[in-house]
């Protein structure tokens, strides 16, 4: 019984040797096709999963926040609250009360709830609603994302370091009008390169007193520009019911901008109004009547 064990680890050890060096009977075809062998094969190893491998993804929470949209394009979306953030190029837009697919689009006025990744900062979701959301995460949460975070001053002071580039820059205007500003009329930018004409850009209604324009102007651009309910009878001018001088703008290189003015006064609503009777010569205001800018 011994010697037969013996003699069959014996041919057990001569068949695994001579397969190993690659003489097994079933090796020429694998040989030939440059495969591994059948006994090669049963030593190799198993690579990982794909999950195993694969480079984790920017982050796996969402920051959701709830607000009321000022406008939205060229991949960004602009709050009321004067910010910009940028937008992933497959966001989602669905309904907010659902979930699901919805008509809505994102414009002026229109609540969102926005999903941010909190790896990149971008918008992955806007889930729209014609009423307003109920508050999630906090703004200040969410004000490390903007592009560009907004600043109370109307006109920042501009300084000059480097050359501008040329590229377009998207500008937001966003103007407070006066309480006495009568609902049913539209306000208007008017701009040197426009021709001053007082229709140039017609802006849209935020609410009762605001009021917003996007455009885009090349890096490098000097604007000047002034507001208008449609004529120059009914431009804007100052505090003491003066006439101003064109606000000034510089388009600096950026990804996006946003201006705010406050319209303190119209000329056809201001008591100084030659139309009213009230308005004459001083040497303040030599020429109180209703011109067009000069630039």
């Amino acid at each position: 019984m011994t010697h037969r064990f013996q003699r069959l680890c014996y041919m057990f050890t001569a068949v695994v040797g001579i397969a190993i060096a690659g003489f097994g009977p079933f090796d020429g075809p694998a040989r030939a096709a440059g495969l591994p062998t059948p006994l090669e094969s049963a030593f190799m190893q198993t690579p990982p999963p794909l999950e195993a491998t694969a480079t984790p993804a920017p982050s796996g929470t969402l920051l959701k926040y709830s607000g009321q949209i000022l406008d939205y394009r060229d991949g960004y979306a602009f709050f009321t609250t004067g910010d910009a953030f940028r937008v992933d190029p497959s966001v989602k837009i669905s309904d907010a009360a659902s979930g699901g697919p919805t008509q809505l689009v994102p414009q002026t006025r229109m609540f969102a709830r926005a999903s941010f990744d909190t790896g990149n900062g971008a918008i992955v979701e806007l889930a729209l609603s014609k009423a307003k959301l109920a508050d999630e995460a906090a703004y200040q949460s969410i004000k490390k994302f903007a592009v560009v975070l907004s600043t109370p001053a109307a006109n920042p002071d501009l300084t000059f370091g480097g050359g501008f580039n040329g590229k377009g820059v998207p500008v937001t205007f966003e103007v407070e009008v006066p309480p006495k500003t009568p609902f049913s009329d539209e306000i208007f930018l008017a701009t040197d390169v426009s021709g001053w004409s007082a229709t140039a850009i017609r802006m849209d209604r935020i609410d009762a007193l605001h009021y917003k324009a996007t455009r885009s102007f090349a890096s490098g651009t000097k604007l000047l520009y002034r507001y208008t309910r449609g004529s120059w009878q009914s431009a804007d001018v100052d505090q003491n019911g003066l006439a101003m001088r064109p606000r000034t703008l510089i388009v600096k290189n950026a990804d996006y901008r946003v201006v705010r003015d406050v319209v303190y006064a119209w000329q056809d609503e201001n008591d100084f109004d030659s139309q009213n009777g009230s308005a004459i010569p001083t040497p303040f205001n030599p020429i109180p009547f209703n011109i067009p800018p000069h630039h």
